[in-house]
């Protein structure tokens, strides 16, 4: 069991980030919510348990996937009555796919991160309050503001307009 309480917060702070990710790459696996639940939920303690063994410097995704991989095959194991929607080499194939999509889905948070610093300054706020943490809807944004709700909508149009012209571009590679 670990004992470096930093290294223990470090990868429970991760898991909790990356956990729609993992319970959704479980349930594609397993096809029923709740064992789906019960595996992540021991994915979970085991990540905390192995939490030394995590490099902070590679991908906390691919590691818990690997946990969750393993997860999954003991659960196959311990129902073997129920037949196993496929055998331990499609999982492989499976993981490897996961983690093929972790590197095109980074490069696509990086573009966009890139774009949105190049924002006007109000539409980044206006984009702020939208995407915080409660969401603003747009008539409260309108309210904060003065402005019109619809002022508001044309400008998160714009916004997002923005954000996906320029992170096609810069993932294209193409100038502009």
């Amino acid at each position: 069991m670990t004992t470096n309480p930093a290294a223990i917060e470090t990868v429970q702070t991760l898991f909790l980030q990356h956990a729609a990710a993992l319970r959704g790459f479980i349930l594609g696996l397993v096809g029923d919510r709740d064992e789906a639940k019960d595996i992540l939920q021991e994915v979970f303690l085991t990540a905390t348990k192995l939490a030394d063994r995590y490099q902070p410097d590679s991908s906390f995704l691919a590691w818990a996937r690997g946990i969750a991989r393993n997860k999954v095959l003991e659960h196959f194991r311990s129902c073997r009555r129920q037949p196993r929607p496929f055998d331990e080499e499609l999982l492989e194939l499976l993981i490897t796919s996961a983690g093929a999509q972790d590197d095109l889905w980074e490069e696509r948070r990086a573009a966009l991160a890139e774009c949105i610093q190049q924002l006007a300054p109000r539409a980044r706020q206006i984009l702020d309050l939208r995407y915080a943490a409660p969401p603003v809807s747009p008539p409260e944004i309108a309210q904060r503001l003065s402005w019109t709700v619809n002022s508001v909508h044309v400008a998160l149009a714009r916004a997002r307009k923005f954000l996906q012209d320029c992170t096609r571009k810069r993932l294209t590679g193409e100038r502009g």
